[in-house]
């Protein structure tokens, strides 16, 4: 699965400030649905040296989607053996 152009936007800027931390742009989170507390899964992709934000529910909902993938896989191959 590839990357492409028409899923990438551009959100807003953000500072960094004197302990690392930045501010998620108010679009962005209304957007997410993001609200104070909320956990974000923060990913890095060297490459590009780029980083993104997801939250922990779609990460779940991502990690839960690959799970049923390889269950998939495990029971194709069971059955063959």
């Amino acid at each position: 699965m590839g990357f492409h152009k028409d899923n990438l936007q551009l959100a807003g800027t953000v500072t960094v400030g004197p302990k690392g931390q930045v501010v998620v742009p108010v679009e962005v989170r209304e957007q997410m649905g993001i609200v104070a507390g909320d956990k974000l899964i923060a990913l890095y992709m060297p490459e590009t040296h780029a980083i993104g934000f997801v939250t922990e529910e779609s990460m779940q909902t991502i990690i839960d989607h690959m799970g049923s993938h390889v269950d998939a896989l495990r029971n194709k191959f069971n059955k063959k053996g």
